[in-house]
């Protein structure tokens, strides 16, 4: 299991009331107490085009209001402290971060000198105690939950072994252990998978008296965050700046080297690329300046597959296309050109109500994709001892002849071949209106509905353009998708009376 993984199933088994509870009366466990009440704001970053999928699915889990960042692919919500194993749990984010704090109309100086000396003030300036502080919270639950799954692991092995349960003492022992020794640890690996440029601080030959420094100007105080509330910990960071717009006379690496080093010399922390604790932000769009920490060591949509193919679909846009087609109970799901399974394996998890079938013609692909569902259902297993599986099921089949009854499926989600990494773009000129009339011949008439990804765009407007009495197009979404730019479509299946006219 990956590090994602553990971490999203950590805070899926946990809330902020049973943490506050098994540190007890700690001086640690009633910083978080006064803590869980506060409320903060929360960016994500969500596969380009699908923003307001996330924001749907932000209202429905956790009841806030979310808004859509200038900058696509970004969107901002408050929640409780409380909330915040919810927010990992969000199937449509990529990555996590609270915000410190956001300039929607940032002026920046003309010349660089000044405008990056206005970011070294600004470091200084910020109100960077809430943010840590989730930050803090956020770490010591994820760490704390896999420590003690690991001992809970190696407790069961004994017991198989020696037939004494080690467990319990094992249990107790991470329970109760202080939480500003989880935090202490500065060996976390954050990393975020939708970075453009980052940079680390300079002078880290000035760090070998960073505790005495930080000690002797303890009293110093910017915005509403001490350094002395950092106190005894040297933690490790590094700062990614993100940056969009022509307006600008610095580069995202310079904007990061001296935003940076203010952010070093104020906390008296340690620049570290590779291995460190703290993650700073600065995302700059045009006049837009949020500064945020992260909250995610990697990317979220890195679930549910552990055996990739040469065009694995990210799980976070195969729920965003699964959930335009709005599922119903008891619905048939199908993915014709499965790959790897992605698409039907997050349908699985996450609409168990449904039926869910992934087919494709490569024995290859049918492998991984029944591997993947094997992994899947381990998972479920470790988690639920009591478990009867999930919905799906895999099978080799042609996608211009496929082994379904006419009229049988309520809904096809799938990624068709762009003709790059798999096909060509010539042979998908015949593939395309041959997909099309196959897909329409199975899908129920008058509700069922396809959702389909493609780079390919020419072609399949073509192909669509000759099935205008079997699909109707609903809903186009243009995405991002590997760095190409390629389009989702959301079709509708005609009533028989529309192909009696075509006939006729």
């Amino acid at each position: 299991m990956s590090e994602t993984e553990e971490a999203v199933e950590a805070f899926s088994e946990m809330n902020l009331g049973d943490a506050h509870k098994q540190f007890g009366e700690n001086r640690e466990a009633n910083l978080s107490a006064s803590c869980k009440d506060t409320v903060v704001t929360v960016g994500a970053t969500v596969p380009t085009g699908f923003e307001l999928t996330a924001a749907d699915e932000v209202q429905e889990k956790l009841g806030s209001q979310s808004r859509i960042s200038k900058d696509r692919g970004k969107i901002y919500f408050e929640i409780p402290v409380i909330s915040l194993p919810q927010v990992h749990q969000l199937r449509s984010v990529d990555n996590l971060f609270v915000v410190v704090q956001e300039f929607k109309d940032y002026q920046f100086n003309k010349t660089k000198e000044e405008a990056l000396k206005d970011l070294e003030d600004l470091a200084k300036k910020l109100p960077w105690t809430d943010p840590l502080e989730v930050w803090k919270l956020n770490t010591s639950l994820k760490k704390k939950k896999t420590r003690q799954r690991k001992g809970s692991q190696q407790s069961n092995t004994k017991k198989h072994k020696l037939e004494g349960d080690m467990k319990g003492e094992s249990t107790d022992k991470d329970l109760h252990e202080p939480l500003q020794n989880i935090l202490g640890l500065a060996s976390a690996e954050i990393q975020d998978a939708h970075k453009t440029d980052e940079a680390v601080p300079p002078n880290k030959d000035e760090q070998s008296d960073a505790k005495n420094e930080s000690a002797s100007n303890g009293e110093n105080e910017s915005g509403d965050c001490k350094k002395s509330e950092m106190e005894g910990q040297v933690l490790k960071f590094r700062v990614t700046c993100n940056r969009a717009g022509d307006n600008h006379s610095f580069t995202s690496n310079e904007a990061a080297r001296d935003f940076g080093g203010a952010v070093q010399d104020f906390f008296q922390w340690k620049a570290d690329m590779t291995n460190f604790d703290v993650e700073v932000l600065l995302n700059i769009h045009n006049n837009e300046v949020v500064v945020g920490i992260a909250l995610t060591e990697e990317s979220l949509h890195r679930r549910n597959i552990t055996h990739f193919g040469p065009t694995t679909l990210r799980s976070t846009l195969a729920y965003g296309m699964l959930r335009l087609c709005d599922p119903q109970p008891a619905d048939i799901i199908i993915d014709p050109m499965c790959g790897t399974g992605a698409i039907p394996i997050e349908g699985a998890a996450e609409w168990p109500n449904c039926f869910h079938i992934a087919g494709d013609n490569n024995p290859q692909a049918v492998k991984r994709t029944a591997n993947n569902i094997s992994s899947l259902l381990k998972q479920i297993q470790g988690k639920e001892s009591s478990s009867s599986g999930k919905p799906i099921d895999n099978i080799q089949w042609d996608i211009c002849s496929l082994p379904l009854r006419t009229g049988s499926v309520d809904v096809i989600v799938t990624d068709m071949p762009f003709g790059k990494r798999i096909g060509s773009k010539k042979k998908n000129w015949d593939l395309y209106p041959a997909c099309l009339m196959e897909m329409g011949r199975i899908c129920r008439p008058r509700t069922g509905r396809a959702v389909l990804l493609t780079q390919d765009r020419k072609c399949f407007a073509k192909a669509l353009s000759k099935m205008g009495h079997i699909w109707r197009k609903s809903h186009t979404i243009w995405v991002n998708v590997g760095g190409l730019h390629a389009a989702v479509y959301l079709l509708k299946r005609l009533g028989e009376k529309n192909e009696e006219t075509k006939s006729k």
